[in-house]
């Protein structure tokens, strides 16, 4: 019998509000060894926002072809990355969160079939004046972001949505009920 644990994969349109319920989950299960939540590693420096590793674009393609990630993309002319220790995670049979992109789905349900997705989402005008609040952006730049995300669906039988147009903690506890609820272990015989 093996274990294997669960990957939950935090999507939606930039200012959905990603990071912030994933930093409010990360913050109620601290003190749970068994939950990862996974610091991406991103071709862009350090500012306001998201909490990631920092890198050049030579370091990322480095740590790519040395297999540094499970998942890599390329968006908003910028390089991600997830790296590759969350394997080690699942194959103990932890579960492990991770903010990803909508394209990596495919890919994802492929390797990992004990995935759950939450779409995060939340209506256009509030997608929009986070965006503008965040202030890593210019105009044009904001209204790309809003029309790739109105162009993306994210449907599925391992999908469950998230409205995060309200009060944060709101959206925060649906995804600790979702991160929380789902079976921590798929049993493989």
């Amino acid at each position: 019998m093996e274990l294997f644990g669960r990957l939950v994969l935090v999507v939606g349109p930039s200012g959905a509000g990603k990071d912030t319920l994933i930093d409010y989950a990360r913050e109620r299960l601290r003190a749970d060894q068994r939950v990862h939540f996974v610091r991406r590693i991103i071709s862009r420096p350090t500012g306001p926002g998201e909490d990631h590793e920092p890198v050049d674009t030579d370091e990322f393609n480095r740590r790519a072809l040395e297999g540094g990630f499970s998942f890599d993309w390329q968006a908003h002319g910028l390089s991600y990355g997830i790296p590759s220790e969350i394997d080690d995670w699942l194959d103990r049979g932890d579960v492990v969160v991770a903010n990803a992109s909508r394209a990596i789905l495919p890919d994802a349900r492929r390797k990992y079939p004990q995935l759950l997705v939450v779409n995060v989402t939340a209506p256009m005008g509030v997608l929009a004046l986070r965006l503008v609040e965040r202030g890593r952006e210019n105009l044009e730049s904001i209204r790309q972001r809003l029309i790739r995300g109105e162009q993306q669906s994210v449907q599925g039988d391992d999908v469950v949505h998230i409205n995060n147009s309200g009060a944060p903690e709101v959206a925060g506890e649906r995804l600790l009920e979702h991160v929380l609820f789902n079976p921590v272990h798929i049993l493989r015989f």
